[in-house]
């Protein structure tokens, strides 16, 4: 354990090259996550042949349980989970961006966000703090009615130039690179990726059967009883889930399955974005910080493992808690990878504890760290 300064505090990275890595930890106080009955996950029946009949029924539940709530629109009724999750989105934007605004004038001042989440959180804190603060935050599309994804729109710049010119100041600009798709992308024909942002989230899809998902996963796990007969869906559910399929393939998000990456319009979006992670970690004095990321995608791992051999290279992992710090560890056991846990057993590093711990001024003493 070190007895040093908190080694990844903003004083200490503000003149680095800034790398966030997301994961779905840093949503889950809103967004359900894929488990379900008796060790059980979406992911899980997706993926299992014994499921292959009812991939729509399970596709739909995914859809009402875990999409809908990713479409972050403000809750008609008060929601303490969506407001405290947006909160901490906000408030880690806010300190972002003043964090990129102490560089110095030969320094770029643009930070990476990787997330593999494709909720909109980012996007709606952006709204809020661009209220109090001047910066570009960039989703990586250019365009007004038709707006465009690409890669390459990451690597643009913003400048504010006096009204007379006589000065220029570049803007802090924060890039959001979302791994495995968003609800705001939407493929078209030529499977090209626009970026649309809805006011409010999709009707929920109803269903006459009785069963629920949770019915489903206990009885994959406990019996081999056919899954279709046991549902037993009437014709009218037939059709309802035939027309859901048709909207759910337009969506560009990543479905919970093993074989993740099967299309080609996720497959080229998904590689661009590996490269870009790649290119980013290989630079000189560059940090890359972690949170609510398990390591459990085995392409990312690859490339932050090959990536370490970039000897001015610094990689924080903040692990929720203790067991999820032994999972990671054993995931990507590298002297060269700081781990962020907390202290003692039963405490958790949550988004508020996270963002204090990098951007406050205040020390604490609920983590630790080692190497």
């Amino acid at each position: 354990m070190s007895t040093t300064e908190f080694p990844c505090k903003a004083s200490n990275i503000y003149d680095k090259n800034i790398n966030f890595l997301f994961g779905s930890g840093a949503s889950a106080s809103h967004i359900p996550t894929l488990w379900l009955a008796n060790n059980t996950t979406y992911e899980t029946l997706l993926t299992h042949e014994d499921c292959s009949e009812i991939k729509d029924f399970i596709l739909c539940s995914y859809f009402n349980r875990v999409i809908r709530k990713t479409f972050c629109s403000t809750p008609e009724v008060t929601d303490k989970s969506y407001d405290s999750t947006l909160n901490s989105y906000s408030s880690f934007l806010d300190e972002l961006v003043v964090l990129l605004e102490k560089k110095g004038a030969n320094q770029i001042r643009r930070a990476n966000i990787f997330t593999t989440n494709y909720d909109l959180f980012f996007e709606t804190a952006a709204d809020n703090s661009l209220r109090s603060k001047t910066f570009h935050f960039n989703d990586g599309a250019l365009g007004f009615k038709n707006r465009r994804l690409s890669i390459s729109n990451f690597h643009l710049t913003s400048w504010h130039q006096g009204t007379h010119d006589m000065y220029k100041h570049e803007l802090a600009t924060v890039n959001v690179i979302k791994m495995h798709g968003s609800v705001s992308w939407n493929r078209d024909k030529d499977d090209i990726i626009n970026v649309l942002y809805p006011n409010t989230p999709p009707k929920e899809i109803l269903l006459e059967c009785d069963k629920t998902i949770n019915d489903v996963a206990s009885k994959f796990s406990t019996t081999e009883d056919n899954l279709e007969d046991f549902l037993n869906l009437s014709a009218i559910d037939i059709q309802t889930l035939e027309a859901f399929k048709v909207y759910y393939n337009s969506l560009a998000i990543v479905s919970p399955t093993k074989d993740k990456f099967s299309e080609t319009v996720f497959q080229q979006h998904y590689y661009q974005s590996l490269r870009l992670l790649s290119y980013e970690l290989e630079k000189p004095q560059t940090v890359l910080i972690c949170f609510g990321f398990s390591f459990q995608d085995e392409h990312i791992l690859e490339i932050i493992k090959r990536s370490l051999s970039n000897p001015t290279l610094r990689v924080f992992a903040f692990c929720y808690d203790n067991d999820s710090k032994k999972a990671i560890k054993n995931t990507i056991n590298d002297s060269r990878v700081t781990f962020i846990y907390p202290k003692e057993e039963g405490m958790n590093i949550s988004f508020d504890k996270f963002i204090s711990k990098i951007f406050k001024s205040e020390e604490g003493d609920w983590v630790t760290w080692t190497n």
